[in-house]
This record gives structure tokens, C-alpha cells and sequence, in this order.
């Protein structure tokens, strides 16, 4: 998995409302600052999927969603999330980096 200071931090990155998009071996990731409304508390939301497309263009059930603290901590957990889900759905990474146009056409 990319380093975990790959994810930027807090103050630099996410206060700007910056979307980090990137992937790993076939398992694309999107992580954003997240609010539902003025009232409520900022969380980190970050969603993953497999590869080939953006998170524009990728349906919404192949999505897997988590929401995090808005802090520093909370992207030691994101990071730790995307590690754990990595290593559990590691086939179908890899399915989706060596053949991501399986099914499609």
C-alpha cells in the first residue's frame, strides 16, 4: 500500500476541500473532507473501488464508503482502513488491475 504521507495532512490538504484520488494495484481510492450540513461535524470520507474508472464514472454499488474523525488521527485510521481492505479484497485488486475491462463489453 502507498505510504501512509501519501494521504497529505489535515491543514495543507483537506481545510482547502483538495479530493485526494489515487490508487493501488487495482483498487482506486478517493479521500475528502465530508460535512452534511452546516450543523454538523467535518468528517474524512473516503471511498474506494475497483479499477478501471473514475469515481465519476464507476457505479455506485461497486463504492465502498467509510467516514473518519477530522483530524490528524483520523487519516492514520483512513490509512490503516485502506490497508485492511486492500489486503482483504486482494483478488478482486488484482482481478480488477489485470483485467479491468472484464464484463464489460
Amino acid at each position: 500500500m502507498n505510504k501512509r504521507n501519501s494521504l497529505y495532512d489535515i491543514k495543507s490538504f483537506y481545510n482547502k476541500k483538495a479530493v485526494l484520488k489515487a490508487s493501488f494495484q487495482g483498487m482506486r481510492y478517493q479521500i475528502e473532507q465530508h460535512q452534511e450540513d452546516e450543523e454538523s461535524d467535518k468528517v474524512l470520507r473516503a471511498t474506494i473501488w475497483p479499477e478501471p474508472f473514475c469515481y465519476e464514472k464507476t457505479a455506485e454499488e461497486k463504492k465502498t464508503v467509510q467516514e473518519f474523525p477530522y483530524c490528524e488521527e483520523g487519516l492514520d485510521q483512513v490509512y490503516d482502513w485502506l490497508c485492511k481492505e486492500y489486503e482483504e479484497r486482494k483478488e478482486e485488486w488484482i482481478q480488477a488491475r489485470d483485467n479491468p475491462y472484464e464484463g464489460l463489453f
